[in-house]
């Protein structure tokens, strides 16, 4: 399962918990729940091996034994549950530690000096003078 979505069984279940968690502070009036045919578990898996390998749907939904709708119902209604458990996590500028490179969606994010000459000699959050 890891190498579909990039998470271990563990953390699908600790990010199952976070949505369940929050998805009893919204409103009913706004609450959209998730294929029961899938539960919650399934859904958060298809959401995921769509999300990370961009899986075609009919494919995922051939997998689960179930229809391309279900799986796009699912994918619609998980993915902003997904941003909304998850973006206390999401760190902010502050958060970051001068000097050190970050990886954002699999690419090394750029110091100020490399943009200027090709080469990171040292990572600053604000442009050169």
């Amino acid at each position: 399962m890891y190498y579909t979505t990039g998470f271990t069984r563990h953390e699908i279940e600790d990010l199952c918990a976070l949505i369940a968690e929050f998805q009893v502070s919204v409103p009913a009036t706004e609450r959209r729940d998730w294929p029961p045919i899938l539960g919650l578990g399934n859904a958060v898996v298809v959401t995921l091996t769509y999300l990370r390998r961009n899986r075609v749907q009919w494919e995922l939904a051939e997998t689960y034994g179930v229809s391309q709708a279900t799986v796009s119902r699912a994918i619609t209604t998980i993915t902003p549950l997904l941003a909304r458990a998850l973006a206390r996590f999401v760190p902010v500028a502050e958060d970051l530690v001068p000097g050190r490179q970050y990886l954002v969606d699999g690419t090394l994010l750029p110091c100020w000096s490399w943009v200027r000459s090709g080469v990171c000699t040292q990572a600053s959050t604000t442009p050169p003078a």
